[in-house]
């Protein structure tokens, strides 16, 4: 008797089986399980988004600020330097410093685009005709080269810009800004104005300039030109200094040897100024950028946790009459436990798989849109998948715990 008597196994539940159980379970009940998987997408679709717009977004300020950052630098003599050396005498010739073989040799340096030089005189009266008389114009007169004048980049509206032969036969022309122009009613160019009686042509009108936005109200004639303006002067002497256009980023390099390429034998007589290069601006910008998006990302990704966890939750008080079935003919808890746990997984790892590719899509067509280049990780992707995995698993902890304190005979009677 006692030799024929069955000793009763422990029940199994092998992973094969627990992963069909799983699956069958979600597909018997779609419409929950796609309304519980809708968080999880959700949240990892915004992951994967954030970040990709992030990136891309950190690309378009770091090419924003590279085109942005310092293209100009400006060589000038200390007013005591000057001093010592005589070019702040009024009627001075133009200092070394100035002439075309030192701005030739700042030319060929490499990073350089355009260099000259440029002077500027103090208020000179301005008009149409011959002593006008109380309908005179005040305004400063900017002397430049045709290489300054291409750092300056007048906007032109009328006319043309004047070039190197008529700053090598100091031809009496200007351009004027518009504002200027309407003062003194001009409409066209090829009229004289006078400046301190003396004629000058008319070249061109402009509205704008790229650089040294001073220029704005100032007549602008050719650089030789004005300099017979100061040879003949007997008042304050004129500001000089040398304009230079630099590539991105090669600001500092040039403002420190410029100096000593215009004046090799004493360049601590002359002073550089470069505008200080954005890169601790931009970096700070990309990291706020980056912040917020994690932060988002962070809240998308708890929602998400939250709405499965919740569905997990009631779905196991709609299970229950399913769960006491299965303990009744042998589940113990812990089976229990653990196919609530593989479902939410499972819906967290499709979830996670279907955000990512739907936080793809949506980086590429806002780029797109917007005529940038998309900056996609893959790592970002697979991460936003792997956390759907992990979000269902944690999702699960909790109702699954709850499904183990079912009571068979108590479900059974519902």
């Amino acid at each position: 008797m006692h030799g024929d008597s069955a000793v009763p196994t422990r029940s199994r539940f092998r992973p094969r089986d627990l992963f069909s159980e799983a699956v069958l379970s979600l597909l018997a009940h779609s419409g929950r399980s796609a309304l519980t998987a809708a968080g999880i997408v959700l949240g990892c679709a915004a992951f994967v988004a954030t970040m990709g717009i992030s990136a891309t977004l950190s690309r378009q300020v770091s090419a924003s600020f590279d085109i942005a950052r310092a293209t100009q630098v400006v060589v000038h003599q200390p007013a005591d330097e000057a001093r010592k050396s005589g070019a702040a005498t009024v009627g001075s010739p133009v200092p070394l410093w100035q002439r075309p073989t030192a701005v030739d040799r700042l030319r060929r340096l490499n990073g350089v685009d355009s260099a000259g030089p440029r002077m500027t005189l103090p208020e000179r009266t301005l008009a149409r005709t011959l002593s006008t008389g109380g309908s005179d114009t005040q305004a400063k007169i900017v002397g430049v080269d045709a290489g300054a004048l291409a750092v300056i980049e007048p906007h032109l509206i009328r006319g043309r810009y004047f070039d190197r032969f008529h700053d090598r036969t100091a031809a009496p022309v200007v351009l004027l800004p518009a504002n200027l122009a309407r003062v003194l009613n001009i409409d066209r160019v090829g009229v004289a104005i006078f400046v301190d009686d003396r004629p000058y042509t008319v070249i061109g009108v402009f509205d704008d300039v790229t650089r040294e936005t001073a220029t704005m109200g100032s007549v602008v004639m050719p650089f030789s030109t004005a300099q017979l303006l100061v040879a003949g002067s007997a008042t304050v002497p004129p500001e000089r200094a040398v304009l230079i256009e630099v590539r991105p980023g090669a600001a500092h390099p040039i403002g420190n040897q410029a100096p000593l390429a215009l004046l090799p034998e004493a360049s601590g007589q002359l002073e550089s100024i470069a505008p200080p290069d954005p890169l601790t601006l931009r970096r700070a910008v990309e990291e706020n950028v980056t912040m917020l998006v994690l932060v988002v990302s962070f809240i998308a990704l708890g929602v998400g946790t939250f709405s499965i966890a919740t569905a997990a939750t009631a779905g196991v008080t709609a299970r229950a009459a399913e769960i006491g079935l299965r303990r009744a003919i042998g589940a113990r808890p812990r089976h229990i436990f653990v196919q609530l746990l593989t479902e939410t997984t499972l819906l967290g790892t499709v979830g996670g798989i279907v955000g990512s590719a739907l936080g793809i899509v949506a980086v590429v067509a806002v780029a797109l849109s917007n005529g940038w280049e998309p900056i996609l990780d893959v790592r970002t992707a697979a991460l936003a998948a792997a956390g759907g995995v992990v979000t269902g698993l944690i999702a699960g902890l909790l109702p699954g715990w709850r499904a183990t304190r079912v009571q068979p005979v108590a479900a059974l009677r519902q």
